[in-house]
C-alpha cells in the first residue's frame, strides 16, 4: 500500500514499515555492517593511509554507501593519484565544519562543486555519483545513502520538500535529513547503528514515493542490493520511433532550459518556432509531444508545461545519461541497437536498418531506423568507422545497463505491395558498365580521345559511393558535351536514357540548398516546393540498379559547398540527405532520402573573374580533369562548313595561329568559339555584302579579342605581338588595330583590357 510521504503520519507509517524490513532482512543487516566498517575506516584513517593509493581506490570505487550503477564505469584512476584532490579531501575530513545549519550546507555544496570542477579535466565524464559517495563517507551525518540525484529529488518532492534544480543536491540531502529529525526525532550520528539506519532510510522510502509514475516504473529500488536497476517495458507498450528534431540533442537541452521554471504551452510552441522557423504548426505540436512521450523531460499541468525530474536532471547536468533510463526502457528499438553492437562489436547501416525493421515490422521505410541511428550518433553512443558502426565508451556504458534480451513486435500477417516494392528496389545492385561498351556508344563525330573518356570513367567510379568528377578549364572546350555524351553512352543510347540524365545550370547567388533541393512552403507549411533536381534525385534513389547522371553546368558560378551541402555530407558519410524536419512526408517529399550510390555527378568549371574557386570540401570529394588544350585543326565543323574552300582555309590558318599565340597566356579559345566564327562567316557569305576577310575580321573582333586582358608581363607582351602579326599578315585590319591599342595600353598603363 502506497503512503503519502508529505504528511507526518504518512512518513511515520512508511518509517515503521521500512524499519520492520530492516530488522528482518539479513541482506539489509549485512549492508549496514559493511557500511559501518567503511565509515569507521574513513573516519579513523591516518594521513599516511588516507593518501595511499589502495585507500583512495576503495574510497572512490566502493558502492557500499550507495550503488552508483552505471556511474561505476567512469574511470577515476587519474583522480585517485592526484595529490591536489587528495589534499582537498583530507582537509575536508580533518578541518572542523561550520556550525550546523545553512552555513554548513552552503560550505559542503561549495566544496562539492569546486572538487567536481577540479577533477573534471581528468575524467571522460564527471563522476558525480562517486563524489557524493566520497562526501558521504567523510561526513555521513550530512548525507543519505542515495547518490542518484534524480531519485533523490523525486523522494524530496514526494516528501513535500523543495527539490528544483536550482537547489544544490547537498541541500536536498540536508532537507531530507532535517525532515526525518522533525518527524521521527533526532538520532546519534553515523557510524552508530541508529545513525546508519537513519542514513539509509531515504533509500528504503524510494519505493513508496509516487511523485512521478514513470520514475517508479523504471527505477527498481532493490533494498537488498542497494542499487538502481532498469525495468524495461514490453515491446508492445513502448513508444515506436523517435522524431528527428533539427539541432538534435542541443535543441532538446535548449527547450528544457526555456521550460525550467514552467511555461505556458503556447509560449513553448513559439520558442520551438523561433528555433526552426520552417516548422508548420502541426510539426511544432509533434516536436512538443516528442519531448513529453519520447524523452520524458516535460509533463503537462493544465495549460502549463513543467520539467519532469528527468528533465530537471538533464537541465542540471546537460548529460544524455540523465535520459538513458527512459530511452533504454521505453523507446522501441533503442536498446536493440546497443545490444546488437555490444554482442557483435560492429554493424553496417543497412544491417542496423534491417534489425530495426525486424523489431518493428511496421517500419517499412528507412525513416524511423535512420532517425534512431542518428540520435545515437548525436548522443555519442555510436560512431562510424569506415562502413560500420561501433559503440563509443559511453555507448558501451549504456549497453552494460541492458540486463534483458530486447523484445520485438510480432511480425505482420503479410506485407503490402509498397513494402514488397521497396524491398526489391533496395536490394538491387548497381553494376558498372564496361568501358568498351561506353566507348562504342560515344558519338562517332565527337573527337574526344578514348583516353580522355577513360579518364572520366575512372574518375567517376574510383569510389563505391562518391561518383563525382569535375571538368575544369577552357570555356567552350566541350566539357558539357563530353559529360552528356558519356551519360547517354552509359545506357547505350536507349530511348528512355533522358530520364536518367539531368543538366542543372547553376545560377549566381545560390547561397543555400533550397534552390537545388526545394523547401517547405513558408506560407503553407503543409506543402513542399519541389525542384526538377529533387524529382531526379528521388527517381535515382528509387532505381538503385541504374546509373543516373547529373551535370552541374558551370558549377562554380555559386559556391557548391553551400547549395550542395546536404548532398556533399551524405556523399561522404553515407547518411541520408535531410530535406526537411517533419516526421512524415510533405507533398510526397520524405524528410530524409537515402543517398543514391547510383548517382554520378559531373561538374563543369570555367575559371574567370565571374566564378568562384572550389573549396577543399568539394575537391576532397571529386576528381578533377583539366581542359586547357583543344585541337583547332581537328574541329569536326571544318568538314561540314558551307564556306568556300579559300575562305575556310584562311579562317582555319588564322584560328590555328591565334590559338598557338594565345595559349601560353591561357587566353586561347575552344571549339565553341571556332564554331561561332565559322557560323558568322557562313551567314555573312549568304548575305553577299561582306567578303570573307571582313567577316573573319569582325568575327575575331567580337569573339576572341574581348577576352584579351591582363597585367604587364613577358608572356602577355609576346602573346599580343604574335597576335598582331598574324592579324596584319592576314589583312584583318580592325582586329589588328585593336590589338595595337591594347599594346599601347600595356606600355603606358601596365595593363591591357578590351573593355576600357
Amino acid at each position: 500500500m502506497s503512503l503519502i510521504l508529505s504528511t507526518e503520519e504518512g512518513l511515520r507509517q512508511a518509517y515503521l514499515e521500512a524499519e520492520k524490513h530492516l530488522k528482518t532482512s539479513p541482506k539489509q543487516q549485512q549492508w549496514l555492517n559493511k557500511l559501518e566498517q567503511h565509515l569507521r575506516a574513513v573516519q579513523e584513517a591516518s594521513k599516511e593511509v588516507f593518501f595511499s593509493l589502495p585507500f583512495q581506490r576503495t574510497l572512490w570505487n566502493s558502492d557500499v554507501v550507495s550503488g552508483v550503477g552505471w556511474g561505476g564505469a567512469i574511470n577515476v584512476d587519474k583522480v585517485i593519484s592526484d595529490d591536489a584532490v587528495i589534499e582537498r579531501l583530507w582537509k575536508l575530513r580533518t578541518e572542523p565544519l561550520p556550525e550546523p545549519g545553512n552555513e554548513r550546507t552552503r560550505y559542503l555544496a561549495r566544496e562539492f562543486s569546486e572538487c567536481l570542477a577540479l577533477i573534471a579535466p581528468q575524467v571522460r565524464k564527471k563522476p558525480r555519483l562517486k563524489l557524493f559517495n566520497v562526501f558521504a563517507s567523510i561526513h555521513p551525518s550530512e548525507f543519505v545513502t542515495l547518490s542518484y540525484t534524480k531519485v533523490l529529488r523525486s523522494l524530496a518532492r514526494a516528501m513535500g520538500l523543495p527539490a528544483s534544480t536550482k537547489i544544490h543536491p547537498v541541500d536536498v540531502h540536508r532537507s531530507i535529513l532535517d525532515r526525518f529529525d522533525q518527524v521521527l526525532g533526532k538520532t546519534a550520528a553515523p557510524p552508530s547503528r541508529d545513525g546508519l539506519e537513519r542514513m539509509s532510510l531515504a533509500w528504503a522510502l524510494c519505493s513508496t514515493a509516487e511523485e512521478e509514475a514513470d520514475a517508479v516504473e523504471i527505477v527498481d529500488t532493490d533494498k537488498d542490493a542497494g542499487s538502481v536497476k532498469l525495468l524495461p517495458l514490453p515491446a508492445e507498450r513502448r513508444r515506436r520511433g523517435m522524431l528527428a528534431i533539427a539541432g538534435s540533442f542541443a535543441t532538446i537541452r535548449g527547450i528544457v532550459e526555456f521550460a525550467k521554471d514552467g511555461c505556458m504551452r503556447e509560449d513553448l510552441r513559439e520558442h520551438i518556432r523561433s528555433i526552426n522557423s520552417a516548422l508548420s504548426p502541426a510539426a511544432i505540436n509533434t516536436n512538443l509531444h516528442a519531448l513529453i512521450a519520447e524523452w520524458g523531460v516535460l509533463q503537462s499541468n493544465g495549460s502549463m508545461l513543467e520539467l519532469t525530474t528527468r528533465g530537471e536532471a538533464l537541465l542540471e547536468n546537460g548529460d544524455p545519461d540523465d535520459v538513458s533510463d527512459w530511452l533504454l526502457t521505453k523507446i522501441l528499438g533503442f536498446d536493440h541497437v546497443l545490444y546488437e553492437l555490444k554482442t557483435k562489436t560492429h554493424a553496417t547501416r543497412n544491417q542496423l536498418r534491417s534489425l530495426l525493421k525486424l523489431v518493428n515490422p511496421g517500419w517499412t521505410t528507412n525513416f524511423n531506423p535512420d532517425a534512431m541511428i542518428g540520435w545515437q550518433r548525436d548522443m555519442k553512443l555510436i560512431y562510424r568507422e569506415g562502413e560500420v558502426f561501433k559503440l563509443t565508451e559511453t555507448g558501451l556504458d549504456w549497453a552494460e545497463r541492458i540486463h534483458w534480451i530486447p523484445e520485438s513486435l510480432p511480425p505482420l500477417n503479410a506485407p503490402d505491395d509498397l513494402d514488397v516494392a521497396e524491398t526489391s528496389t533496395t536490394s538491387q545492385t548497381l553494376v558498372r558498365p564496361a568501358l568498351r561498351d561506353i566507348l562504342s556508344f560515344m558519338p562517332v563525330d565527337m573527337v574526344f580521345s578514348n583516353k580522355l573518356v577513360a579518364r572520366l570513367d575512372a574518375s567517376l567510379w574510383s569510389n563505391h559511393r562518391r561518383h563525382f568528377a569535375v571538368l575544369a578549364g577552357l570555356s567552350g572546350s566541350g566539357k558539357t558535351l563530353l559529360a552528356c555524351s558519356y551519360a547517354r553512352a552509359l545506357w547505350k543510347a536507349e530511348a528512355d536514357s533522358r530520364e536518367r540524365l539531368y543538366v542543372l545550370p547553376i545560377q549566381p547567388g545560390w547561397h543555400d540548398p533550397s534552390s537545388v533541393f526545394g523547401y517547405v512552403n513558408p506560407i503553407n507549411g503543409d506543402s513542399y516546393v519541389r525542384t526538377g533536381f529533387l524529382e531526379f534525385l528521388m527517381r535515382a534513389s528509387a532505381d538503385s540498379a541504374q546509373p543516373y547522371v547529373v551535370v552541374l553546368d558551370e558549377m562554380n558560378l555559386s559556391h557548391p559547398e553551400q547549395y550542395l551541402a546536404p548532398l556533399l555530407s551524405a556523399m561522404e558519410t553515407g547518411d541520408d540527405i535531410e530535406l526537411h524536419t517533419f516526421s512524415e512526408a510533405i507533398s510526397g517529399v520524405p524528410s530524409r532520402l537515402p543517398y543514391p550510390a547510383n548517382l554520378l555527378i559531373i561538374g563543369t568549371v570555367n575559371m574567370d573573374e565571374t566564378t568562384h574557386g572550389l573549396s577543399d570540401k568539394v575537391l576532397d570529394r571529386a576528381s578533377v580533369i583539366e581542359f586547357w588544350e583543344v585541337d583547332v585543326d581537328a574541329y569536326p565543323g571544318w568538314g561540314k562548313t558551307s564556306l568556300a574552300s579559300d575562305a575556310a582555309a584562311t579562317a582555319r590558318e588564322v584560328l590555328i595561329g591565334l590559338y598557338k599565340a594565345l595559349s601560353p597566356k591561357r587566353l586561347h579559345f575552344g571549339w565553341r568559339t571556332v564554331g561561332d566564327v565559322i557560323g558568322y562567316m557562313e551567314q555573312a557569305a549568304q548575305g553577299g555584302v561582306i567578303n570573307h576577310l571582313d567577316s573573319l575580321d569582325q568575327a575575331i573582333f567580337s569573339k576572341i579579342l574581348p577576352k584579351l586582358r591582363g597585367e604587364d608581363n613577358t608572356r602577355l607582351r609576346a602573346a599580343l605581338e604574335q597576335t598582331r602579326l598574324i592579324l596584319r599578315n592576314a589583312r584583318l585590319h580592325d582586329s589588328a588595330t585593336k590589338v595595337e591599342e591594347l599594346q599601347e595600353d600595356l606600355l603606358h598603363t601596365g595593363s591591357a583590357r578590351f573593355w576600357r
